[in-house]
């Protein structure tokens, strides 16, 4: 176990809390959800977005309660571009699912996210709902939600779940076609993306080391000594004087 559930939610509540300043929203660019990141009144409006007490969030960030996975769930819903990492400690930057600024990744240390991929996974979300709702499951029974959910096989071939009518109708709907859409244009950004990390959309390998010499040659205040040899699209980490074959 590398960190914890704890760890990893604070690390997302100590970046959306406002640490970059006053224009913490801009510096995090669109990871930051400007309806509740930082200043005054941070914690209500978080307790506004989640529907958890902003008593009980603070409590977390404080470490004085175990997350709960009422709160889990309402976290990586608002941040699903966090949710892998919140799950498993682990990133996988390509599909866009990174970590928070304010998080050490290993063995990715790509932070960049995906604009095309948050949009997908936040529309995929809102879209499961509205299959529960129009599907009239009952979400207050355990029982009932559980069947909802479940696919069975009663003999050699799988059953869709009680859901399957409700999921077609909804496969005929404008907002269904707009998912694909997003889909479609979360891979072509995702093609750029790795296009990025192969270093080919910013001069490569040569380029880097041009940036890291002149970074040596020209410190500049505040500027991690151990890292400034590394490029904004590497995917993993380069020691020191080690050429790559592009596989960043």
């Amino acid at each position: 176990m590398s960190t914890t559930l704890e760890d990893r939610v604070i690390l997302v509540l100590r970046e959306q809390a406002g640490d970059y300043g006053a224009d913490g929203c801009e510096a995090m660019g669109s990871v930051a959800i400007p309806a509740i990141a930082g200043g005054y009144g941070f914690w209500e409006r978080l307790a506004e977005r989640t529907g958890v007490l902003s008593r009980r969030w603070r409590k977390v960030y404080a470490r004085q309660q175990k997350m709960t996975s009422d709160m889990f769930e309402a976290l990586a819903r608002l941040f699903p571009l966090y949710a892998f990492w919140l799950a498993t400690g682990v990133t996988d930057a390509v599909n866009g699912h990174v970590a928070p600024l304010t998080a050490q990744t290993f063995p990715e240390r790509l932070h960049t996210d995906s604009m095309e991929s948050t949009a997908y996974f936040r529309a995929s979300i809102e879209l499961a709902d509205r299959l529960f709702r129009e599907g009239r499951v009952n979400m207050e029974n355990e029982s009932e939600r559980l069947y909802a959910a479940e696919r069975t096989r009663p003999l050699a071939h799988w059953h869709d779940s009680p859901l399957a009518d409700a999921a077609y109708r909804l496969a005929g709907t404008q907002e269904y076609a707009n998912l694909q859409d997003l889909w479609r244009r979360r891979e072509t950004e995702r093609l750029a993306r790795c296009r990025s990390i192969a270093g080919e959309a910013h001069g490569g390998e040569g380029a880097r080391d041009e940036a890291a010499m002149a970074a040596s040659r020209t410190p500049v205040l505040g500027v991690d000594a151990r890292t400034v040899h590394q490029d904004v699209w590497d995917l993993f980490y380069v020691p020191v004087g080690r050429k790559t074959d592009g596989r960043r």
